[in-house]
């Protein structure tokens, strides 16, 4: 179960939200979902943070790490023009693809330094690279105004490759929860959390790429909230981590 702390948070959100939609007609929602969001990018980064330093891993973890929530605020910010330019939605869109496949690397190299030598990790890594390669040359393709990436080839070949990526990159993330929270006994609701997390991206990312359709509207006001849930659970993980660091550098003093 979640700290005392965090079930009073939340029970307190839950009840502001109820209390101040009916007083203002239901466009509170819209401030709340900019809240939970701007709270989300702010625990899961400052968290992702501690969880590498706990773990005494490459800073650049850290980084790759907190660039997606980084890039979902900015998006958000951005999202509160009226008309962006077309140019500037596509920006954000690979900027978002890229730091995901980057923070997807970073996670598989946190599960690889908790596990024995495999050359499956080696296999991830370039899976996520080539995705991320695929994905330049589609920009640059667009800003050339060259034809072949519209080709059925290319499509299959470029499809194909986001559904593999996007199974290495959110199973990592998986991984990683998972094994943390396990080897270094932290609640099973942090790693469940991102876990479940995880497993509905990937299954929104598939479902994407095989079957086009848009999102539902109440996917864009719950996705706020998931976030939300997801980055208190990697702050908890950090927190955890942070403390038992302590605990250990006290020992040896």
């Amino acid at each position: 179960m979640p700290p005392r702390s965090y079930m009073v948070a939340a029970i307190v959100l839950v009840v502001l939200v109820a209390v101040s939609l009916p007083l203002t007609f239901g466009y509170s929602i819209i401030l709340w979902r900019w809240l939970f969001a701007a709270a989300a990018c702010v625990l899961v980064v400052a968290g992702a943070f501690r969880v590498v330093y706990a773990l005494h891993a490459p800073p650049w973890i850290g980084v790759v790490l907190a660039l997606p929530g980084l890039l979902w605020a900015a998006d958000s910010l951005f999202g509160l023009m009226s008309q962006r330019p077309i140019p500037l939605i596509l920006t954000f869109s690979v900027a978002a693809s890229l730091a995901l496949l980057a923070a997807g690397a970073g996670a598989l190299r946190l599960v690889e330094t908790m596990s024995t030598p495999h050359p499956g990790f080696a296999v991830g890594y370039g899976v996520l690279a080539a995705s991320a390669l695929l994905l330049g040359i589609g920009l640059a393709a667009y800003a050339m105004g060259w034809n072949f990436t519209k080709g059925a080839a290319y499509l299959t070949s470029a499809r194909a490759l986001g559904v593999a990526a996007a199974f290495v990159k959110y199973g990592a993330f998986i991984g990683a929860a998972v094994l943390i929270t396990m080897r270094h006994g932290i609640e099973p609701w942090a790693g469940a959390a991102i876990s479940l997390i995880s497993a509905y991206m990937l299954y929104s990312a598939v479902r994407v790429m095989l079957v086009v359709e848009l999102r539902g509207d109440l996917m864009f006001w719950l996705q706020p909230v998931l976030m939300l849930v997801g980055a208190a659970a990697v702050w908890r993980i950090g927190s955890v981590l942070g403390a038992q660091a302590r605990r250990v550098s006290y020992a040896q003093v």
